[in-house]
């Protein structure tokens, strides 16, 4: 019943609108009776423009299950008209639209007698049109829109009446759009040829940064119309190119003026061009041709790029293949653009093996939040390497996106965040964002207190009632936000993340089972959730304990609750990053542990979270001796001894906040859990009275001592090197100055230093009579 009561309403509504027209006479109907008056009032003394704008293959896009499809789209379409036509023919005066059944509609307006404009302004928002979807609707619904665009220039002095005159024009409109090469008017045409036999185009230069250097690699030429015309933009010259059939003509001046305006470059620079894969076979384009314009400029063929886009596709995959191999010979480098769009094809770049693979920019945008996009281009990145290609980054705008794809492993990128197109290639000095990480190399993880709300930023926010539909128009504007936080009383109750939307609607009734339902069906009802005090190291773990499709979603930060904003992923791994970064500089240059800077930071941060703590200060007994007898040479290897120990009896016996520093010279600390402190000190002990020896003769070895001077400068005999610990207990419930733990440590250590050989001696910070404890290690 539903699919026979559907077929009718198609039937009714969805007929070819020409015939439907043609059978009422009139274009009455189709307007309002205001409407109507209004253009009975213009038509004898004014000049009337026509405009038809038709989802042409309606039929195909929408079906029973996904009705509401097609009439979304058309709605997409007419706001774009309404919003944009004006301005493409400002000297015409927009009138009305109405709607022609489901599939089309018809704007009006009142115009000076100018046709070439309204044929312009006709074909720039049909290229404008198919961009724009390309940009609001998942990527195969938008690639599968075949829309017309026609206009006609309604003629008062023709003869007839006037609804027989509107249906002229209206029918003769419908015909331009069917045919899209001629749409464009021939003036335009015209102004095109011009262009091309005058070389009237600009060439733009675009860095593209080494990620492993910093260094500019190379330059991505575009080009660019005439400034001020209606073919200023590369997508409508190239159109225009295309539908003329001189795209060939069209690409050789792009190449001429690219080479003609590059300047001095440097030897293992590159230049990459774009061109279509069609001119690959051109006769004209030949390895010798192009090697004979380079030199004219002092390049080589190493220097030059050529680049194909992947999205337009490849006729004939073995033909291409055997001439860009001809290219390939004689010293020149392929790259393969628009890598990972959907139309996309792994087996192309098996087939190509290009020495560049460009990620697309639909790939790069979100790639700090969307998991399934860092899954694509980790798979890419394993490609790459298995045929030596190396894989550059599009459309780089923010810098967390610059930092996710750094630490991935990505080689090189451009965009606006590196550099925008220049006149004149340009070679801007970019400070890149370390690779981002959790633990240090060793093992030991670094340590950030900072609270999470200093990296909160605000967010949208949204209530359950809203529905998907008015989620994504109010992120159409806001390209650079990836999430919404569903709130009901100011609470958070839900997250929904840029790219998990777009997953739900590219399913196959992904539009009908959501689009115009509430957000509720789709947000994440178990975000996570964390308090603005809480430290970003213990947010970072919480992060990365989440299942593997929302490890990268956005962290709701609340104040007792209420929502204060979000955090991404990757902006926490950047201040992480950077905290590494600073406590390198503060590190120890000869062990590599924490200094003096990072020691006073842990015991602040132990302090303030009230973290039960006992402090180990490690000593080294006898060690001037030693380094006088064996040399400074053999002092740093027994120290390095004593910092390989502290790490291993971390792995072994430790816990992942337990924290080791080196106070400098031979003074090492440990800072940990009261009940790990014993385990820890005594696989230390137990480990360097062994291993100690090994960096002694076997003669003093053997005698157990070594001769030297003492402080005193008296020659004597001295021990063999023994550590000596004082432990401190400190009750991190109650308040003490750093002077009384640096006053209990002197004296415990003293204590320590008394008991021959290896030794350790326990005592509380506060009470000095509590559970003196000394035992000696052999």
């Amino acid at each position: 019943m539903r699919l026979a009561k559907y077929l009718a309403k198609r039937l009714r509504y969805v007929q070819e609108p020409s015939a439907r027209i043609q059978g009422g006479r009139s274009l009455e109907q189709h307007v309002s009776p205001e409407q109507w008056r209004q253009l009975r009032e213009l038509y004898r003394r004014s000049n009337l423009g026509l405009v038809t704008v038709e989802v042409a293959n309606y039929h195909a896009i929408s079906t029973p299950e996904d009705d509401h499809i097609g009439m979304e789209l058309v709605h997409l379409l007419e706001s774009d008209a309404l919003a944009s036509l004006p301005g493409l023919f400002p000297q015409a005066r927009f009138l009305f639209s109405a709607r022609e059944g489901l599939a089309s509609f018809m704007l009006f307006f009142d115009i000076p007698p100018d046709i070439v404009s309204l044929a312009n302004a006709a074909f720039m928002f049909r290229m404008q049109a198919q961009e724009r979807l390309a940009m609001r609707l998942p990527h195969q619904l938008a690639a599968s829109c075949d829309i017309h665009v026609g206009y006609a220039y309604v003629d008062s002095h023709a003869s007839g009446d006037m609804d027989r005159v509107l249906l002229r024009a209206y029918l003769h409109a419908r015909r331009l759009g069917s045919r899209p090469r001629d749409v464009a008017s021939p003036p335009l045409y015209k102004e095109f040829q011009c262009i091309v036999e005058r070389g009237k185009v600009t060439t733009l230069y675009q860095p593209i940064l080494d990620f492993e250097t910093a260094q500019v690699m190379g330059w991505e030429a575009f080009t660019r119309g005439p400034e001020n015309t209606f073919l200023s933009s590369p997508q409508m010259l190239f159109q225009l190119a295309k539908e003329a059939g001189s795209t060939f003509r069209l690409e050789k001046v792009c190449r001429e003026k690219a080479l003609k305006g590059l300047g001095q470059m440097g030897p293992n620079q590159r230049l990459f061009l774009n061109n279509h894969s069609d001119e690959i076979a051109d006769p004209n384009f030949t390895p010798g041709l192009l090697l004979e314009e380079i030199e004219a400029y002092g390049l080589k063929p190493h220097n030059i790029v050529l680049e194909f886009a992947e999205r337009q596709g490849f006729k004939d995959m073995n033909l291409f293949f055997r001439d860009i191999e001809r290219f390939r010979a004689k010293g020149f480098s392929i790259a393969i653009d628009d890598v990972g769009s959907g139309d996309s094809s792994l087996r192309n770049i098996t087939l190509i093996r290009p020495d560049f693979i460009k990620f697309d920019i639909s790939l790069v945008d979100g790639i700090d939040t969307n998991p399934y996009h860092r899954s694509m281009v980790e798979t890419l990145l394993f490609l790459a390497q298995r045929i030596g290609a190396r894989t550059i980054a599009v459309g780089i705008e923010t810098e967390t996106a610059l930092s996710s794809l750094v630490s991935m492993g990505v080689h090189a990128g451009q965009g606006n965040c590196l550099g925008v197109p220049e006149y004149k290639p340009a070679s801007p000095h970019i400070q890149l964002p370390r690779k981002t990480g959790f633990t240090q190399e060793d093992g030991q993880s670094w340590k950030c207190s900072t609270p999470i709300r200093e990296l909160t930023m605000p967010c949208p926010t949204t209530s359950g009632d809203k529905t998907v539909r008015e989620i994504k128009e109010l992120l159409v504007d806001k390209p650079a936000q990836t999430s919404v936080v569903v709130v009901r009383d100011g609470r958070p109750c839900g997250l929904l993340m840029q790219y998990n939307t777009d997953r739900h609607l590219s399913t196959q009734f992904g539009m009908s089972l959501y689009y115009h339902r509430e957000v509720t069906r789709i947000m994440d009802p178990s975000p996570l959730v964390v308090e603005g005090d809480l430290p970003i190291e213990d947010v970072a773990a919480l992060a990365m304990v989440r299942e593997s499709t929302k490890v990268y979603d956005d962290i709701i930060v609340v104040d007792k609750g209420k929502l204060m904003g979000v955090v991404s992923v990757q902006r926490m791994l950047d201040q992480l990053t950077q905290t590494q970064v600073e406590l390198a500089k503060g590190a120890n240059p000869l062990s590599g542990l924490p200094g003096n800077v990072s020691i006073e930071r842990e015991i602040e941060r132990r302090l303030k979270g009230r973290i039960p703590t006992a402090m180990a200060y490690i000593d080294l007994d006898n060690f001037k001796v030693y380094n006088d007898v064996y040399g400074f040479e053999r002092g740093d290897r027994i120290i390095l001894l004593t910092a390989e120990l502290l790490r291993e009896a971390a792995k072994a016996c430790g816990a992942s906040g337990d924290f080791l520093g080196h106070i400098g010279g031979d003074d090492f600390l440990i800072m940990c859990d009261p009940s790990r402190v014993v385990p820890l000190c005594n696989y230390v002990m137990e480990h360097f009275a062994i291993r100690s020896k090994e960096l002694y003769s076997p003669e003093d070895v053997a005698r157990g001592y070594v001769v030297g001077k003492g402080r005193d400068g008296q020659t004597g005999q001295f021990p063999l090197t023994s550590l000596s610990i004082a432990v401190i207990d400190c009750p991190m419930d109650a308040y003490f100055s750093m002077e009384l733990l640096s006053n209990r440590t002197a004296a415990v250590k003293k204590r320590a230093k008394s008991i021959e050989g290896n030794a350790l001696v326990r005592e509380s910070l506060l009470d000095q009579a509590s559970g003196q404890t000394a035992s000696a290690a052999a």
